[in-house]
């Protein structure tokens, strides 16, 4: 309460243009108190359903590079007795090295470290141990950003179109003498396009910028928004990079059972009955490890494609734009992260 001991006329109206003129600094001021509540709550929810995109990405990963040395392990049945090139068992077969797939889950990892900074700017838990961990992920992004897609080019080289899906046998007779000649092909595999290269590197090198520099609160909401094309980007090239792993450990177990079920046929009469029933129940194992490969690089494709929307909406919502949408588009991520959990 106000004493109007020592009230005056002009003191008074001196109070009264103080206040008048305070007015609106203490109206911004609420209005960034609310604004930072809100986007509090929002970050902590996005936070919340990331965590298990990034916790489980390693492991789909991962089952591209199985289907790829497995791959090469069937292949070596084929070219063990070729004349040329001569077979060198000591030959390591490679898509995605461990490198590799670390390097994809660091891109991941540093989305979930932007959204804690987010998280703790806004309810007031920054750290300096935060603040040092998100500087050192943002200066390690400028070193990844370049070395994503290459990796598959690097190891496949620019004829990739071994991968076989199809086998065609052709029986010729001449005389008394029948010969069976057995041939395979197949379209390319579709590699991670130059432009996705470059637009990732650049997404990333963003990402790496804002956890490098970070932002104070009162610049949040529209540095999220300046984010959110970055993180679009982002999360479209990682989703490309899955289609082509996908599409090439599909064409890889089709190759697989292929060559085993050409080799049962063609050596029929020359195994024993006991051995090839052992090798003819490889093709169903074979097939099911396909499918369940596949469900898995499907769902961290989908759950990445979700968590671009999902910031589109948080961006928007940030900026007071329909946060109802918001809340629907993280129940999807959430629903998008259980699905690739429910696999490990």
């Amino acid at each position: 309460m106000f004493s109007d001991q020592g009230y005056t006329a002009e003191g008074g109206g001196k109070l009264y243009l103080r206040v008048v003129a305070l007015a609106p600094a203490l109206c911004l001021s609420f209005s960034l108190i609310g604004c930072n509540a809100g986007l509090h709550q929002h970050a902590t929810a996005l936070a919340a359903a990331t965590a298990p995109v990034v916790d489980q990405a390693s492991e789909a990963y991962r089952d591209a590079e199985t289907a790829y040395e497995l791959g090469a392990d069937y292949d070596a049945i084929a070219q063990f007795d070729a004349a040329q090139p001569v077979y060198n068992p000591k030959t390591v077969h490679v898509l995605l090295s461990e490198k590799n797939i670390q390097d994809r889950l660091a891109v991941l990892a540093a989305f979930q470290v932007y959204v804690q900074d987010v998280v703790a700017l806004t309810g007031g838990t920054d750290s300096p141990e935060l603040d040092a961990a998100s500087k050192a992920i943002g200066g390690n992004l400028s070193s990844i950003g370049n070395t994503l897609g290459p990796s598959i080019e690097q190891t496949l080289g620019i004829t990739p179109a071994t991968e076989s899906t199809t086998l065609t046998t052709v029986t010729t007779t001449s005389g008394s003498t029948t010969t069976a000649s057995t041939t395979s092909s197949s379209a390319p595999v579709p590699l991670v396009s130059s432009g996705v290269e470059k637009g990732l590197g650049t997404a990333v090198d963003a990402l790496g910028q804002f956890l490098v520099y970070r932002a104070i609160q009162k610049d949040l909401p529209g540095k999220v928004e300046a984010m959110d094309p970055v993180v679009q980007e982002m999360c479209h090239d990682l989703a490309s990079d899955v289609s082509t792993l996908q599409d090439l450990e599909h064409r890889t177990y089709d190759r697989i059972i292929n060559q085993q079920t050409l080799f049962l046929r063609e050596n029929k009469d020359k195994l024993d009955p006991g051995v090839r029933g052992q090798e003819i129940m490889k093709l169903p194992e074979l097939a099911r490890q396909q499918s369940a490969a596949d469900r898995r690089l499907t769902a961290l494709q989908a759950a990445i494609t979700k968590l671009a929307m999902t910031h589109h909406a948080f961006a928007a919502a940030v900026q007071g734009n329909n946060p109802e949408s918001l809340k629907e588009k993280i129940g999807d991520l959430e629903t998008a992260g259980q699905s690739l959990s429910k696999f490990y």
